[in-house]
């Protein structure tokens, strides 16, 4: 097999898994671990006080380990795009519908 030949085998290769990041969650799991948080940290990466992440546990996605709650930062981005979670002007998610100039 030639180096051109190996490289573009390795190129589809690429091609290939980087779609199937896109699409699938367990996979994307495996290449990259999720990032545990607790809710202090999710907080401060959703940058919304504690409070807010207690009135609405059962709106964003976690896990209950004992009396904590556990949460990933790909189940918050989600939360984010798909549930729209604006919640004050310090929230990270941006509505789509406001312009930009």
């Amino acid at each position: 097999m030639t180096d051109y030949e190996m490289r573009k085998i390795a190129k589809m290769q690429a091609m290939y898994l980087a779609e199937a990041l896109k699409t699938d969650d367990e996979l994307m799991d495996l290449v990259y671990p999720p990032r545990l948080m607790n809710i202090e940290e999710a907080a401060e990466y959703l940058r919304i006080p504690v409070s807010t992440i207690y009135q609405k546990a059962n709106e964003i996605p976690h896990e209950k380990v004992g009396k904590r709650l556990v949460f990933s930062d790909r189940g918050l981005i989600r939360w984010m795009k798909h549930d729209g979670c604006v919640m004050n002007k310090r929230a990270v998610h941006i509505p789509m519908s406001r312009k930009v100039m």
